[in-house]
This record gives C-alpha cells, sequence and structure tokens, in this order.
C-alpha cells in the first residue's frame, strides 16, 4: 500500500515538473540558473588565472608538434 503511494506520488510530482519546466519560462530560467552562475564563475576564475592564455597556447604547441611528425613521415616515404 505504501509502496503505491510512494510511486504514483513521484509519478505525479514528476509529470508535474516536466509541465512547469515545459510550459512556464520563468520556472525554467530559475532551475537553470546555478548553471549561468557557474559558467560566469568559471570564466572570472579562467580570466584571473591566465588560463584561456594557457590552453590555446598547448593547442598551439600540439598542433605545431603534429605538422612537424606530419612532415618528417612524409621525408622518410619519399
Amino acid at each position: 500500500m505504501i509502496s503505491n503511494l510512494i510511486v504514483f506520488s513521484t509519478l505525479f510530482l514528476g509529470v508535474l515538473f516536466t509541465l512547469l519546466y515545459v510550459i512556464r519560462p520563468e520556472f525554467r530560467a530559475r532551475i537553470e540558473q546555478p548553471k549561468y552562475v557557474f559558467i560566469k564563475q568559471l570564466s572570472m576564475y579562467d580570466k584571473s588565472t591566465g588560463a584561456e592564455q594557457q590552453v590555446v597556447a598547448s593547442e598551439n604547441n600540439s598542433s605545431d608538434c603534429n605538422e612537424s611528425d606530419s612532415k618528417k613521415s612524409a621525408v622518410r616515404n619519399t
């Protein structure tokens, strides 16, 4: 008996939450707000530590290595 109550109340709350999320944009904005706060804080942290510049520099270095590796293999093949 109690297990049926738990299952049906969970289903009801799930359907209610889904309907509110789809129908009410202000509810959706409130639910998704922590995601945007986290993204903002993360970008502020990256700017303060210079992490974005380090990522770009490491990507440039890895692409340079890949180009030189491909040139070496092309020389070996000829």
